[in-house]
């Protein structure tokens, strides 16, 4: 890697001067280290020199000849960002996820690193830009050939990590001065450890002695990746809008229906209705039997399947347990349970069912090329909605407006429930959801813990 040249006028340079942001974080960050990721000076860094990334008068929207999101839009934005020399390996991209993937980093890249050149420091070096575009790709490889074990991740330890994470929230502290350090005693997690653990193991892939990339490296990293937008990607506020946001679209579905059966309605008994329930039903098990019977998953383990019963995974705990608490609230429903989850557990076949129907769904709609696809172009549309500046930050209601919005929040979930029942078959009160609903929003800090806590469950899971 280049040695890079800057400008002795750049205000960053005394940043630069100043030991490798990495060494002193050897094994845990230091209490000094730790406060400087929260301090506001360390945001400032980003915020002052970086101006260009709010300033919306200057954002003119990406111009190319091909359709928006198109595979040809794609390159062409790509082919704006990164140097000649890799063109040729842009155009041989795979078109989902791979060049949604590379679309999104390439944005980043633009913002905070090729915008430097000529300003920051007095050079158009495409050196650097094209090893980090080579550490995307390889980071890309390892993960597409790396193969997960799905059963344990989804089915055992994130649901340990969201009850301890629960369990936590509850027990911790209303003020919140003290819920995040309260919440690191409970979890017996040490908040010194994140997000350097994760920024060593990348630099540890970065070919480079030079101080100042490394230093650079580490304030994009440490300070807009794991800062700025984790702290925007934790923000409970966002989890309680897309939580609300699926409340509406169920009472809408329901009042739909509702409606429909209102208009559309027929006598209860109308041997028709009860010919067509039973054909409907006899379609979804034809449905299950060929899903089931599909072509084997390429993670699926069938010696895993007769040690570990699929209803003995600790998910099933998590809702019964841990979430729902049926038995205090439902003892004779949480017996009943229990007892199907013993005696279902005993047969091969239905265990293999289960989890063939599991991994079919993980592949179809979590790990699909599609889904990833649509998920990096989600992010894309929405930090960069003309595909070139990152937009302004979206202002958050405080105060009085952001209890008024957990209310309503409370009022959409609980409305969902008494839609289904669950306020009789599960014994659940509105109470319980506001304490639900309270407890997921009381801090961020912990939010953002537990994301660190599931990447570092899924990097334990790489070979």
């Amino acid at each position: 890697m280049p040695t890079i040249l800057y400008n002795t006028n750049s205000s960053l340079i005394t940043k630069y001067r100043r030991p490798n942001a990495s060494n002193q974080y050897k094994g845990f960050l230091s209490k000094k280290g730790h406060t400087r990721l929260n301090s506001k000076s360390s945001g400032d860094i980003w915020e002052k020199d970086c101006n260009h990334t709010k300033n919306s008068g200057n954002d003119v929207s990406f111009e190319s000849e091909f359709e928006k999101d198109s595979v040809e839009y794609l390159r062409d934005l790509c082919f704006s960002i990164y140097p000649n020399s890799l063109h040729q390996k842009i155009r041989s991209i795979e078109a989902l996820p791979d060049l949604q993937v590379n679309t999104f980093i390439a944005l980043i890249f633009q913002n905070f690193v090729k915008s430097w050149y000529g300003i920051k420091i007095p050079t158009d070096d495409s050196k650097f830009l094209t090893e980090l575009y080579n550490l995307v790709q390889d980071l890309i490889t390892y993960l597409k050939s790396s193969k997960i074990n799905y059963h344990a991740l989804l089915l055992d330890y994130i649901p340990r990590l969201l009850s301890s994470h629960l369990k936590a929230l509850n027990d911790s502290s209303q003020n919140n001065d003290l819920v995040y350090e309260q919440y690191c005693k409970l979890t017996l997690y040490d908040s010194k450890r994140y997000p350097m653990l994760f920024i060593e193991i990348i630099q540890s892939k970065m070919s480079t002695k030079s101080l100042l990339q490394r230093s650079f490296l580490d304030s994009f990293l440490n300070e807009l990746v794991f800062g700025h937008i984790f702290n925007s990607i934790a923000e409970p506020y966002y989890l309680l809008e897309g939580l609300n946001k699926i409340c509406i679209r169920i009472k809408l579905n329901s009042a739909g229906n509702t409606r429909n059966e209102v208009t559309h309605g027929k006598p209860k008994c109308d041997p028709w209705l009860f010919v067509s329930n039973v054909k409907h039903k006899i379609l979804q098990m034809t449905r299950l039997l060929a899903y089931s019977t599909s072509t084997e998953a390429a993670n699926m383990n069938t010696a895993e399947i007769q040690e570990t019963a699929f209803l003995q995974r600790y998910i099933f705990t998590f809702f019964t347990d841990d979430f729902f608490k049926l038995s205090m609230r439902k003892p004779f429903l949480f017996s009943i349970c229990r007892t199907l989850q013993h005696w279902i557990s005993k047969s091969n076949a239905l265990n293999r069912v289960m989890y063939r129907k599991f991994d079919n769904i993980v592949q179809t709609k979590i790990t699909s090329p599609v889904t990833i696809g649509n998920l990096f172009s989600l992010l894309r549309h929405s930090l960069f909605p003309n595909d070139n500046m990152m937009g302004p930050p979206r202002v958050l209601p405080v105060g009085d407006a952001f209890l008024e919005f957990r209310e309503e929040c409370i009022s959409n979930l609980w409305d969902v429930c008494m839609t289904y029942k669950l306020d009789h078959i599960l014994a659940i009160k509105r109470s319980d959801i506001a304490d639900l609903i309270i407890c997921i929003s009381k801090n961020r800090d912990c939010n953002k813990l537990l994301i660190y806590r599931i990447i570092d469950c899924v990097i334990a899971q790489l070979p």
